[in-house]
């Protein structure tokens, strides 16, 4: 499990160019890594929650800022989804 550090929130979708970009990878590619970052955060806020939970020594306001960036994520890529879905209908929908 990769755990971010807290600092400076990062886009999951930051890059997300043509179908070849620079670096040589598709548009899929880069889906499918703002979806292991977005779900990377989630875990990383799990975990700082349980130790909360538990009774560890924890920073309350590390974990809430965890917490919060993890849910701005999910967020942000709930609403991706739903334009790329928005897009998709619109482009089924053109006539030929």
């Amino acid at each position: 499990m990769k755990v971010t550090s807290i600092g400076a929130p990062q886009s999951p979708i930051r890059n997300a160019g043509g179908a070849n970009g620079p670096g040589g990878t598709g548009f899929s590619d880069k889906l499918s890594s703002a979806i292991d970052r977005v779900s990377d955060q989630q875990l990383a806020a799990d975990d700082k929650l349980a130790q909360l939970a538990s009774g560890q020594d924890v920073d309350l306001h590390g974990t809430m800022i965890a917490l919060e960036e993890a849910d701005i994520t999910l967020r942000t890529m709930v609403t991706v989804r739903d334009k790329v879905v928005s897009a998709y209908q619109e482009i089924m929908n053109m006539a030929i």
